[in-house]
């Protein structure tokens, strides 16, 4: 008797640098921009390919959504087909899915032909996003001094909130120093208010922040110089000196190539560019 032959199995496409590119700053499915997390519309574990009509973002609640049965994957291939300009058919074949007797239908907006969202929506996405992290520090601060005025100490709550210690404290110096949102300023961030909150006159420093459009580093620098003006320049030239080695460090790391040299060169392109 002839015994059967078995045929090598197909090996599925396997690009990491297709998942990266499928990566957008939005759900394809909401169009709510987010950090997106890359789905294979056709699982890995079935074979799935990494090629951009198998790839899709999702918001991780949509993720979530479409592992557990709660949104069709159909739905996700009409997406991927009006972005890559094929019909939902042909996606089926290049991904290797059946196709369905009936599509699926949904009140989603990437469904509906609209337009993703556009780069002013997404940076001003960006800029909630740290809106939303400093008034979380507001009210963690307002909580905290409650916490203490209630007489709990700071040291108990940041064993038991597995914080450091300064972490609790300039959450409630912080907020002491500036109560009431009238008293803070809208166009700089908790951490001036936290630098300014250091000083004797938290309010006046803030303005000067404000009046100048310093960063934190710069607040920091122009209070330190108000105390000692001659140790703050000693300080700054320590930290220029320490920054000129770190670069000479990091040129001569690069130059003499290597892998970690050529990996080191291309994260500080990736991150500084």
């Amino acid at each position: 008797m002839a015994q059967a032959v078995l045929l090598p199995k197909p090996g599925r496409v396997e690009d990491p640098g297709a998942v990266k590119r499928a990566r957008k700053p939005y759900c394809e499915l909401t169009l709510r921009p987010c950090y997106a997390h890359v789905h294979h519309i056709k699982p890995r574990s079935q074979g799935g390919d990494d090629i951009p009509e198998n790839l899709i973002s999702l918001a991780p609640e949509v993720h979530l959504a479409v592992h557990e049965g709660r949104i069709d994957r159909y739905l996700l291939v009409q997406v991927v087909a009006r972005r890559e300009g094929l019909s939902p058919e042909e996606v089926c074949e290049r991904i290797g899915l059946p196709v369905p007797g009936e599509w699926p239908t949904g009140d989603f907006p990437g469904l509906t032909g609209k337009e993703p969202p556009s780069l002013e929506e997404v940076l001003q996405a960006v800029i909630s996003l740290e809106e939303t992290q400093d008034d979380a520090k507001w009210l963690q601060g307002e909580i905290l001094a409650v916490l203490v005025d209630m007489g709990f100490s700071k040291r108990w709550l940041a064993y038991n909130l597995r914080r450091s210690l300064s972490y609790i404290k300039n959450r409630v110096r912080t907020w002491r120093a500036f109560p009431e949102p009238h008293l803070r300023c809208p166009e700089l961030t908790w951490e001036h208010h936290k630098v300014a909150a250091l000083t004797p006159d938290p309010a006046g420093w803030l303005e000067r922040a404000a009046e100048n459009g310093w960063s934190t580093r710069q607040l920091q620098l122009a209070i330190a110089k108000s105390r000692d003006p001659a140790g703050a320049e000693t300080e700054e030239e320590r930290r220029q000196k320490e920054a000129e080695r770190l670069l000479d460090r990091v040129l001569r790391f690069v130059e003499e190539g290597g892998p970690q040299g050529k990996w080191l060169r291309e994260r500080l392109l990736e991150e500084l560019g």
